[in-house]
């Protein structure tokens, strides 16, 4: 291959007939311009999820753009995957259909086994080697997070570096008992494939503004790993994390049932005993609880769905260490 081509291909990982007449295809799209690292994208895993599909799309039109004005700009190989449940996706659930299971419980697959584990496979198979995978998810329809990674302590020497590169805002490390085993990350990290988690925004929407960011810090890292051209000019990172674990991090649960009604912008500085929102009552009016901060911190997590049953989650904080700024 010479150094100034760059091919662009579509393929199918996995391709099984469907019950009547169709077929259902889990496809990626590789962009190959060398010899260099292998670089990949995925996302889709939860149907329920969209961010992490408009970044692909982003970097899809930098990769294109890339092709056309300087493809020795790309001396790896980079591979999207932006629909890894294609069957959840179409019906804007979390789990695979009919099988009704999360497809991030079944990892690392079996190729013989049922629908979910043959997709696990299947990406297990193909992601195996790269250089770093990164596996984008938003929350859930219920919150929206603040973009960051999410890092099993058992592996923080390797990702961490990596994941303070990203342009995210913030690093949450999670103890080893909180990760579970049967995800994407924690198969790929264990066979030494660095897999970073980043998630972002809320369930079944789009934020613009974050997955640009996710872009740009995406970039950064590829160009850090050598998969792109140490000429190919980026932006500089403009977002640098913050750094959180299980020993600083509040939830703040709802003690009643009702409405919340926040009166605070979310990746905001509170103070501890200051009013984040209140608990009203739809039914009765008033006021049934208010909802203030534990800590000193930064407001992370905020809901954002407002109706609440006891227990609903509303927020988390990272609370402040000291000589944090």
């Amino acid at each position: 291959m010479s150094e100034t081509s760059l091919s662009i291909t579509t393929s199918c990982i996995l391709s099984l007939e469907m019950p009547y007449s169709e077929q259902l295809c889990i496809r990626r799209t590789v962009y190959r311009g060398g010899d260099g690292p292998r670089a990949a994208i995925v996302t889709g895993i939860h149907g329920d999820e969209l961010e992490g599909i408009y970044v692909c799309q982003l970097l899809a039109d930098w990769l294109q753009q890339l092709a056309r004005e300087n493809p020795a700009g790309l001396v790896g190989t980079v591979e999207l995957y932006p629909a890894m449940n294609p069957l959840g996706l179409d019906t804007l659930t979390r789990a695979i259909p009919v099988f009704d299971t999360d497809l991030n419980r079944n990892f690392p697959g079996s190729p013989g086994s049922d629908l979910p584990r043959r997709i696990a496979h299947a990406a297990m198979e193909n992601l195996s080697g790269a250089a770093l995978v990164i596996d984008i998810h938003a929350s859930n329809i219920y919150l929206r997070e603040i973009p960051q990674v999410r890092i099993n302590t058992d592996f923080a020497d390797r990702l961490v570096p990596l994941a303070q590169r990203l342009n995210v805002d913030l690093i949450w490390l999670h103890g080893a008992m909180t990760v579970l085993e049967a995800t994407i990350a924690h198969s790929l990290n264990s066979i030494g494939t660095p897999c970073l988690v980043v998630e972002m925004g809320v369930g079944m929407r789009i934020t613009p503004d974050y997955c640009r960011q996710a872009m740009s810090g995406i970039l950064t890292l590829w160009k850090d790993l050598g998969v792109l051209a140490p000429d190919v000019e980026l932006p500089p990172p403009d977002h640098f994390p913050l750094i959180a674990d299980d020993s600083n991090v509040h939830y703040l649960n709802a003690t009643t049932s009702g409405l919340f009604v926040p009166v605070i912008e979310h990746w905001t500085d509170v103070r501890k005993g200051q009013l984040l929102g209140s608990i009203v009552s739809p039914l009765k009016g008033g006021v049934l609880d208010e909802v203030r901060s534990p800590v000193d911190g930064i407001l992370f997590t905020l809901r954002e769905y407002p109706l609440v049953y006891e227990g609903s989650l509303m927020a988390r904080i990272m609370a402040r260490k000291g000589g944090m700024p």
